[in-house]
């Protein structure tokens, strides 16, 4: 009976749990416009808040300047951040048109083989054709005289107008003669396709062929170029909703306190988050100057614009890397006729990468957020979902924080664990097993373990004895 109430108990609390998730991933998609400023901005005055301390505390300089100061450090960087990513845009709508221009020259520099081999196979068949139709044709006559060109004197002769009929007397007969029936079993047998053989039009087929392939490049270049207008375009909406961040962040600065004592959570929450995105803020600061210069030095003319994607892209574990690697591959083709050049344009960066975020960043961050990889690809997907492109910038520190805060609970640390894929059992604190309380022995004595009476026993003196055996008195 007790297990089956434990089974439903845990029935209903799970159920709940679900409805509670729903709830709120709901009230997350239908409050993004402000949720989103308003978790940029903690994490921004996390990141910022030592500055203010340090200013308070060891400057003695009053709370006002202190924020002030702080604030301009936040919009300087904002400012640099926006004008970085508002010039890639301007780089990107500048030269859309003629990188368009060379996909489709290269299309047509693909695709001029084969128009070569069909044309010359139709030049061929024509020939066939003509060679084939030419000993049945009449010879072409010989010149002839001048009287022989002139044309012949018409001579008058009797027209008839109205022809006679013959046989108008006898009675008009109708000859009906029935054609052969084919089957529809004979019509598609091997007989009716050598009677009626199939015609296809190799000209037209190439000519389709040939066109669907450039209208394909065309279409995969538009769709490049307007993905990347849109990636840089949502982070620049980030940036430009710097009002609503801004009025959070002065709030949320002008109520704080440098003096103020914060509980264990609090402090561990704002540690590891700080200690996060400031590894990730150098290294991406580093990432992206690194792969600007390397695409600068191998030729690429949109390594500014690879470079800032580098930056920001870094910030999303694992894909960022990934896909800001892959991103110049379509210009490298289109610009450089060397395949040396397009695998540099892909193996340099993605070196960068690998070094700064598997051998760097790692003993950077220390212990980093204990988050288990699949969590973070699960992370990175649910927070997409939810807020898109900037969900997915802020999913990882979300999930850090959710999870320092679950472990803090008895009753919800097996789920912190699991996040960070410790799936083995929790010891017992003491580090003893539970025993089973002793029986008290009858009479009122108190049970004495065993190893404490051998104890006492050991300790207590006992009486000389006489080689008799007798104590002595």
């Amino acid at each position: 009976m007790t297990e089956r109430y434990g089974e439903q108990s845990w029935l209903t609390t799970a159920s709940l749990a679900i409805l509670a998730v729903v709830a709120l991933a709901a009230a997350l998609i239908y409050t993004r416009a402000v949720m989103i400023p308003f978790v940029v901005a903690l994490f921004i005055v996390a990141l910022v808040s030592p500055i203010q301390d340090f200013q308070v505390k060891r400057l003695r300089l009053p709370r006002f300047i202190a924020i002030i100061v702080t604030l301009l450090v936040v919009f300087f960087v904002i400012a640099l951040v926006s004008f970085a990513v508002a010039q890639a845009i301007r780089t990107i709508a500048s030269t859309a048109g003629e990188y368009s221009d060379s996909f489709a020259k290269m299309a047509d520099q693909l695709l001029k083989p084969i128009e070569y081999v069909y044309s010359r196979q139709e030049a061929q068949e024509d020939q066939k054709a003509k060679s084939a139709t030419s000993p049945n044709e009449p010879k072409p006559a010989s010149p002839a005289k001048d009287d022989e060109r002139r044309p012949a004197q018409r001579q008058p002769g009797t027209y008839e107008l109205l022809p006679l009929v013959t046989g108008a007397d006898k009675p008009a007969t109708l000859d009906v003669r029935p054609q052969p029936v084919v089957s529809p079993k004979d019509a598609n047998g091997p007989g009716a396709a050598a009677e009626h053989p199939r015609q296809f039009d190799t000209k037209q087929i190439t000519k389709d062929v040939i066109d669907s392939a450039k209208q394909v490049v065309r279409d995969l270049t538009n769709y490049i170029f307007t993905m990347l207008r849109n990636t840089v375009g949502a982070i620049f909406g980030l940036i430009s909703g710097v009002l609503f961040v801004s009025i959070f962040v002065i709030f949320l600065l002008a109520g704080r306190s440098p003096y103020a004592e914060h509980s264990q959570i609090y402090r561990d929450v704002v540690q590891k988050i700080r200690r996060y995105i400031g590894t990730k803020i150098a290294i991406s600061a580093v990432v992206g100057i690194l792969v600007w210069a390397s695409l600068s030095i191998i030729g690429l003319q949109l390594a500014g614009v690879f470079g800032v994607l580098s930056f920001l892209l870094n910030f999303i574990p694992s894909i960022g890397a990934i896909i800001a690697t892959l991103l110049p591959i379509p210009i490298a083709v289109a610009q450089f006729h060397s395949p040396l050049a397009v695998i540099l344009v892909v193996a340099v960066p993605g070196t960068i990468h690998n070094l700064l975020g598997n051998f760097v960043e790692p003993k950077l961050m220390g212990e980093g957020l204990d988050l288990h990889p699949v969590t973070v690809l699960l992370a990175l997907s649910v927070w997409g979902l939810l807020w898109g492109i900037v969900g997915m910038f802020l999913a990882v520190p979300i999930t850090a924080a959710i999870r320092i805060v679950l472990i803090q609970f008895d009753t919800l640390k097996p789920i912190g664990n699991l996040l960070a894929g410790d799936f083995e059992k929790s010891a017992d604190p003491a580090g003893k097993a539970l025993r089973a309380p002793e029986a008290e022995p009858a009479g009122g004595q108190t049970a004495v373990p065993t190893s404490d009476a051998e104890a006492i026993l050991s300790s207590t003196p006992r009486p000389e004895t006489e080689s008799g055996g007798s104590p002595r008195g």
